[in-house]
């Protein structure tokens, strides 16, 4: 078992090279390269993938751990963060296109997707499936910008007490599996404990192999409780 209490530095220190486990698939599909081969993004450990004695996490780091699930994912991070707007955004209409408000992403997940433990129909996976890896990505968006000592100086998770308030969907194309899918999280504003979240799915154009598509688009709002919560 992975050790359940990392240092906080595993949002910040970037992935040894020598671990292969990390990184295979993703070094030989050429999408994923192009993204790891970035200059303005590394590495880093996902923190949702460590298995827990308490439990928490247990649906990403196991249940959907699994080689007919997600064996691999990777987490990159942006290296220099921006400063937020203290001001609530407005919450996009239904047909609004998002991507101007995902980029550049504070976080891209590299997603492994295999079958049939996460397909629906078949070979196309379950809603479900991808709002969890929408809502992860952002997790991990979020935590870059609520890192500690700020949260509860007691835990020794890097999200703290972060939840998700309100996620919005919108599902636009299908997602194939088995296949690389590519989630990209951005927070767009940060008012005290309330954080808004802009985040995309993308697979590759089966018209257009040299291109990524946006499959999914979804905002949401997260809250972070005060530590005595």
């Amino acid at each position: 078992m992975s050790d359940p209490f990392p240092p906080s530095s595993i949002m910040q220190d970037p992935l040894p090279g020598n671990t292969p486990r990390s990184f295979h698939p993703f070094q030989t599909d050429p999408h994923a390269r192009r993204l790891l081969d970035h200059p303005d993004y590394y590495p880093i450990g996902t923190w949702s993938r460590l298995p827990k004695p308490t439990g928490e996490d247990g649906l990403f780091a196991g249940t959907l751990a699994t080689s007919t699930t997600i064996p691999h994912c990777l987490t990159l991070r942006r290296r220099e963060l921006p400063a937020l707007p203290a001001v609530a955004p407005p919450w996009p209409a239904p047909t609004a296109d998002a991507t101007a408000g995902a980029c550049p992403a504070d976080v891209f997940l590299l997603l492994d997707l295999a079958a049939p433990g996460i397909c629906g129909h078949p070979a196309t996976v379950h809603g479900g499936i991808l709002a969890t890896c929408l809502d992860e990505a952002m997790s991990l968006a979020v935590t870059l910008y609520a890192p500690p000592p700020e949260l509860d100086p007691d835990s020794h998770s890097p999200r703290g007490k972060l939840y998700t308030a309100q996620l919005d969907v919108r599902y636009k194309r299908p997602v194939s599996a088995p296949g690389l899918l590519v989630a990209r999280a951005k927070v767009v504003a940060r008012v005290a404990r309330k954080f808004w979240v802009r985040a995309q799915l993308l697979q590759e154009d089966e018209a257009d192999p040299s291109r990524m598509v946006v499959t999914t688009d979804a905002m949401a709002f997260w809250l972070q409780t005060s530590a005595h919560l």
